[in-house]
């Protein structure tokens, strides 16, 4: 790559202004921003660094997945994130109103990497998880690809993002929660577990999953015994967001078996799954 390729790619701290900022669940938003500079230069599978408040309090800004990048007529003018609001950071989100400004840093962290001669995909998200799988999808179908499953667990109906959300036309949703109050009762891995016993999810398919460690391992361990991987989009903890204040470490496994810290953010935040090393784990 060259230096002006480098240049052009490199994340910037930049403003854009709020152009909608609506309620999809009981507890969860979307926040469609118009940033003509930075939103050509994003890719399926990156996020972005949110200033939630222009006071010292929240200090930190906030990472969140790019849901989706807005288009003006084949142009790409905007991004959109969703986000659960929980705490001080993401509350002064929701708050937020159409027309204000707000700061962010980005496109941050690596892109998705699909196989060549990939036909099929598979997207499992779990949770708040969900956010980056509309962008993915997106991206795949503009690759070509025609046969993707998103398969989605939520808590409850509170929690659960409606499929239009989800996932583009073109899509098959599978959804469940833990208490059944929308599609299937019971967690996400059963879907995973039913593609695989029908020969929808095999070595040749694409598998993107982002959501909780407890997911993160039980996708792993049902795709190891078959020779399946997958791409992980991690959701450390971060600060800076760019590899200055080493807050998100996590550990990888090296193909000399070796195990090594790296940061969510630079090294990331897209994985291969069986490559994380989670709390727990054998040594």
């Amino acid at each position: 790559m060259s230096d002006t390729q480098s240049t052009l790619l490199a994340p910037v701290c930049m403003e854009g202004e709020i152009l909608e900022n609506r309620q999809v669940t009981p507890v969860t938003w979307i926040m469609k921003i118009h940033a003509p500079d930075a939103a050509p230069r994003m890719r399926a599978g990156q996020f972005v660094n949110l200033a939630t408040s222009v006071d010292i309090v929240p200090l930190l800004r906030r990472p969140m997945s790019i849901h989706r990048v807005v288009q003006h007529m084949g142009v790409a003018t905007g991004f959109c994130v969703l986000y659960d609001v929980i705490g001080p950071g993401t509350r002064n989100l929701h708050a937020m109103k159409k027309g204000q400004r707000i700061g962010f840093i980005g496109p941050l962290g690596n892109s998705i990497t699909v196989p060549d001669g990939a036909t099929r995909a598979v997207l499992i998200a779990g949770g708040v998880g969900v956010g980056p799988i509309k962008f993915v999808a997106e991206a795949l179908l503009a690759m070509g690809m025609r046969h993707i499953t998103v398969a989605y667990g939520s808590r409850d109906s509170d929690h659960c993002v409606p499929v239009k959300e989800v996932a583009p036309d073109g899509c098959r949703v599978l959804v469940c929660t833990d208490d059944g109050s929308v599609g299937r009762k019971g967690f996400v891995t059963e879907f995973v577990t039913d593609e695989i016993t029908r020969g929808r999810l095999t070595p040749n398919d694409y598998v993107f999953t982002c959501g909780p460690v407890a997911m993160f391992r039980a996708v792993r361990d049902l795709l190891l015994p078959h020779g399946i991987p997958a791409e992980a989009a991690t959701e450390e903890y971060m600060g800076c967001g760019f590899g200055v204040c080493f807050g998100c470490p996590l550990r990888q496994r090296q193909p000399d078996g070796s195990v090594e810290y790296k940061l969510c953010c630079v090294d990331g935040c897209l994985f291969p799954l069986d490559t994380l090393v989670f709390e727990g784990d054998p040594a």
